[in-house]
Formats: C-alpha cells, sequence, structure tokens
C-alpha cells in the first residue's frame, strides 16, 4: 500500500512539473536562433526599449541580467515590474504602463526573454525562422 501511494504522489509530482515546465514554454526556437514569429516580435520591442539598459542578450549593463532574473522570478513579478517599475540596487527601471508598444507585446517581450533565461537562445542574434 505504501509503495502505491509513493507511486501515486511520485506521478502527480511528475505531472505538476511537466505542466509547469509547459506553461514557461511559450516560444520556439530552431536552428540555434531562429525564433517562431511572436517571439521575435518580443525580440524587437526588446532591442527597441531593453537593451539599452539590460544588455544585447539580456546579460545585464546598466540594468541587471534578465535572463538570470527571469529564472528566479515567476511571469506575474515581471508584468508587475514592467507595468509598475521598480527601483533597485543599480538604478530605476521606468515604468512601461504608457507604453502602448510595450504593454501590447509584454507577452511576446516574456516569451523573448523566457527563452534567453531557459538558454534556448545562446548569446546570438535572433532571427525569425518559419512562418
Amino acid at each position: 500500500m505504501l509503495l502505491r501511494l509513493t507511486g501515486l504522489a511520485l506521478l502527480c509530482c511528475s505531472a505538476l512539473w511537466f505542466e509547469t515546465a509547459l506553461a514557461h514554454t511559450s516560444y520556439t526556437v530552431t536552428d540555434d536562433n531562429k525564433l517562431d514569429p511572436q517571439t521575435y516580435r518580443g525580440y524587437l520591442l526588446y532591442r527597441n526599449w531593453c537593451a539599452r539598459c539590460h544588455g544585447t542578450f539580456a546579460q545585464g549593463l546598466a540594468g541587471p541580467n534578465l535572463a538570470k532574473s527571469l529564472a528566479q522570478s515567476s511571469k506575474d513579478e515581471f508584468m508587475q515590474v514592467l507595468i509598475s517599475g521598480k527601483t533597485g540596487r543599480s538604478g530605476v527601471m521606468p515604468a512601461w504602463r504608457d507604453n502602448q508598444q510595450v504593454m501590447n507585446g509584454r507577452e511576446q517581450l516574456y516569451n523573448y526573454l523566457r527563452a534567453r533565461a531557459d538558454n534556448a537562445i545562446g548569446p546570438v542574434q535572433p532571427q525569425q525562422g518559419p512562418k
């Protein structure tokens, strides 16, 4: 009986882990740097609005390493900082709530950074993959 319960608990935990992992994977990367169209849109937003502080590959510059930060925070936390801004050790992250481009593309931006955090894209310039 104990063995059955242990097996059931392991199965449930595995299912939860895979469900969480799948929830994180809202992007497709092929050939090391080719992104699905929505994730590529996130890259373009990142390049235009975020790279000057967070670095070309989200590795950190004046602002923190977003690939590393995203590995340690939730999507909700990311969205809250994006919308409301944040004061940190190295300065102030502005609130982007009034920037319609960023707000309309925040899911794509998150997916791009999630791909970076998951090491699905290395330190290379992304390209748009097949549509």
